[in-house]
C-alpha cells in the first residue's frame, strides 16, 4: 500500500492529536464542584432596597472562582452546579457533585440577618452546629427546600436529625471532615485578608447540601447582604474580585496540599468507605489501667493540627493534657485514650466546648487506622461478651 506525503501527514496530525487522551486515559483530574447559591425563582436575601439579590452575588463570584482555577491550573476539573439564572434543588446540588466524583465541594452564599448591624465574612463545614447563631445560618440557607414540592415529606428525614447523629456522621466522615476543615481555614484566612471584612472564623452547621455530599465540603458565606457597608462592598466590581482572589488562594493552598501531589488516576472512594492512612505514631500513650487487649483498636480525640511541635502547657492546648502523631508533616494532637469507644465519645462531648471540632480517631499497633472500621470492631467485640 503506497501512502502519499499528504496521507503520512495526515496521520502524524491525528497521532498528536490522539495521543494526549491516550496518555490520560485512566486517569481522573482533581474535580472541584462550585455550588452557586440559589438561583431562577429563588432569588435568596435580598437588600433593603430589594434590588440586589443574593443569587446574582452567588453567581458572579462562583464563575470568576472557576474561571481563576482553570487559567492558573489547567489540571483540575472545574463542574459548576449553575452557570446562569437557573433553579437547582439542594439534593440536586449535591448529587452533581456526587456524580462528578469530585474531590472537593464549595458553596457560595451570602447571608442576612434581622439585626443590620451584623456584617462579617465566614466559613462553614457540616457539624450539629458550632453557635446559636451557626445553627440559624443553616436553618436559613436549608429554607431553600421550601420552594420545591411535597418538601415536608421529601426532607423529613435531614430535619429530624438531632446532634447525635451529626456526631456519628463526623465521625463516619472523619478523613473528609478533616480535609473540610483545613481548606475552610485556609479560605477564611485569605478571604479576610484580601477583603479586609469582618473575620467571623470557621464554623460548623447542619446544612443539608454538605450533608448530602459526598467528599470534602465547605460552605462560604460572603457577607451581610442585610448590612449597609457589607451589601455595597458584595455588589461591586472591587468586593467582588477581592473577595474571589482570597478564596482562590484558600483554595490554592488546599490544592497544594491534597490535590498537586496526588497520584494520576486515583480515585475517591466510594461513599461507604473510608480511606485508611497509616503512620508513625511519634507520641503514642500508653493504654490506659485495665486494658489488657493490645489488639483492640484505641481511640483517641483529635483536637488541633500544628506544623509546629506545642509544650505541653502551650495555650492553644486550652488546659488539655495532649499527645501528638504527625502526618504529612503536621503535628496532630490528640486528647483521652481508651479502647472502649464509648468512654472516648463520651469525653469528646464534654470538651467540645473547648474544641468544637474535635473529632475521634483510631489507632492499632501504632497506626493510624480507619474509625468507622475500628468503632465496627469494638462494636463485634462487645456483642461477643
Amino acid at each position: 500500500m503506497k501512502f502519499t506525503i499528504k496521507t503520512l501527514l495526515l496521520i502524524v496530525l491525528l497521532f498528536v492529536a490522539v495521543a494526549p487522551i491516550v496518555a490520560q486515559s485512566g486517569k481522573r483530574p482533581f474535580t472541584v464542584v462550585i455550588d452557586a447559591g440559589h438561583g431562577g425563582k429563588d432569588p435568596g436575601a435580598l437588600s433593603a432596597n430589594r434590588k440586589v439579590k443574593e443569587k446574582n452575588i452567588n453567581l458572579d463570584v462562583s464563575l470568576a472562582l472557576g474561571k481563576m482555577i482553570n487559567e492558573t491550573y489547567p489540571e483540575i476539573k472545574v463542574v459548576y452546579t449553575r452557570k446562569n439564572d437557573t433553579f437547582v434543588t439542594l439534593g440536586n446540588r449535591a448529587q452533581i457533585a456526587n456524580n462528578a466524583k469530585a474531590d472537593l465541594f464549595i458553596s457560595i452564599h451570602t447571608n442576612a440577618a434581622k439585626s443590620k448591624s451584623v456584617n462579617g465574612c465566614e466559613t462553614f463545614t457540616l457539624g450539629s452546629g458550632s453557635s446559636a447563631e451557626a445553627k440559624k445560618a443553616a436553618q436559613y440557607e436549608n429554607k431553600v427546600m421550601e420552594y420545591e414540592e411535597n418538601y415536608k415529606e421529601k426532607y423529613k428525614k435531614f430535619n429530624a436529625l438531632s446532634t447525635e447523629d451529626y456526631i456519628v456522621l463526623e465521625l463516619l466522615r472523619t478523613h473528609d471532615i478533616e480535609k473540610s476543615i483545613h481548606c475552610a481555614d485556609a479560605i477564611q484566612k485569605n478571604m479576610i485578608k484580601r477583603s479586609k471584612r469582618k473575620n467571623l472564623g470557621v464554623k460548623n452547621a447542619g446544612f443539608f447540601v454538605l450533608h448530602q455530599t459526598n467528599m470534602p465540603s465547605i460552605l462560604i458565606e460572603l457577607g451581610f447582604i442585610s448590612n449597609v457597608s457589607d451589601m455595597e462592598y458584595l455588589n461591586s466590581v472591587a468586593g467582588k474580585r477581592a473577595l474571589t482572589k482570597g478564596i482562590f488562594e484558600g483554595f490554592s493552598t488546599y490544592y497544594k496540599q491534597y490535590g498537586s501531589s496526588r497520584k494520576a488516576g486515583q480515585n475517591r472512594p466510594a461513599a461507604n468507605e473510608q480511606p485508611v492512612i497509616e503512620e508513625t505514631i511519634v507520641n503514642a500513650p500508653e493504654p490506659q489501667t485495665g486494658e489488657t487487649d493490645t489488639s483492640a483498636p484505641v481511640f483517641k480525640i483529635q483536637i488541633m493540627t500544628s506544623d509546629k511541635k506545642l509544650t505541653a502547657n502551650d495555650k492553644r492546648l486550652k488546659g488539655l493534657k495532649a499527645d501528638f502523631y504527625k502526618e504529612k508533616g503536621m503535628y496532630k494532637y490528640t486528647h483521652g485514650s481508651s479502647t472502649n469507644y464509648n468512654e472516648i465519645a463520651a469525653l469528646r462531648k464534654k470538651i467540645l466546648t473547648k474544641f468544637k471540632d474535635a473529632y475521634i480517631v483510631a489507632f492499632k499497633n501504632g497506626k493510624k487506622i480507619n474509625t468507622q472500621e475500628a468503632i465496627q470492631e469494638f462494636k463485634n467485640k462487645k456483642s461477643k461478651r
